[in-house]
């Protein structure tokens, strides 16, 4: 067609003298029309519902979902922009016409369009498959964060058992902590049981509150978890079984009374 038109307009012009008519490409045209129809064909698959990916960690299922965005508000919400997307909403179902919407309203970013084509959900899974609790939610945030620890020079812990059951922190939590501790320094405070004896510590760091020359003063002691004593910077030495067991299980008469009653439930 478009050598036809040039044909056609070369003769035309050795017999008129009126103004020409401006070239029209239609190749141009089809092409266009072409990426058009593309456009509005991959802009209905990211609309379509299905799984992109998941992956297991801890115990845990990350899932990443895409859907058709179900109102305005959805995509409000995404863009975290205080401006109202009704109007272009109502071309939703026709990608072209929606993107013209979008691009007719000055307050929308045209980087930011390519969020507001399909909505993109990441759910969590417990082990059983369902949604996590508020609980576990935690737990996975927290797994995430020891994680993500590794990019760093060290990680330090402040009291982990003060949100979480003690189960979760020796099965999950210890074992990650372990695990990085071959390749960073891992600190953990803490003031439970399970934390201090099953994490099998390298090392003992206990401060202690003392009274000296009517002089409050705090000083740290150190040393292995299998030292009998452990020793101050200026050379002063203290029972570690005493302080483990004041530390971790509320003194040593606490402990026993704890385990016989526990070996009465046992028996």
């Amino acid at each position: 067609m478009n050598d036809i038109i040039r044909e056609i307009k070369s003769k035309l012009q050795l017999k008129t003298s009126a103004t020409q008519i401006k070239d029209v490409d239609l190749y141009r045209v089809m092409f266009e029309h072409k990426k058009l129809l593309k456009f509005s064909e991959i802009a209905k698959l990211l609309q379509e519902e299905k799984t992109i990916y998941q992956e297991s960690f801890q115990g845990f299922k990350i899932v990443c979902k895409q859907r058709a965005f179900q109102g305005p508000g959805e995509i409000k919400n995404v863009s975290g922009q205080k401006v109202a997307f009704s109007d272009a909403f109502r071309d939703y179902a026709h990608p072209t016409k929606y993107l013209s919407s979008l691009k007719a309203n000055e307050a929308f970013t045209p980087s930011e369009f390519y969020k507001y084509f399909a909505c993109i959900e990441y759910e969590i899974l417990n082990k059983d498959g369902f949604k996590v609790s508020g609980g576990e939610r935690s737990e996975f945030r927290l797994l995430q964060e020891i994680k993500d620890a590794q990019n760093f020079d060290y990680l330090l812990i402040d009291e982990p058992e003060s949100s979480f059951d003690n189960i979760f922190l020796k099965s999950e939590v210890n074992q990650m902590l372990k695990e990085i501790s071959k390749s960073m320094p891992v600190v953990i405070v803490t003031h439970n049981s399970v934390v201090g004896a099953s994490i099998k510590a390298d090392y003992i760091i206990y401060t202690a509150k003392e009274l000296e020359e009517e002089k409050i003063i705090y000083r740290r002691y150190s040393g292995h978890p299998s030292s009998r004593e452990l020793i101050s910077t200026d050379g002063k030495k203290i029972n570690n079984f005493k302080v483990t067991m004041d530390s971790l299980e509320a003194g040593e008469s606490a402990y026993m009374e704890r385990k016989a009653g526990y070996e009465n439930i046992k028996n």
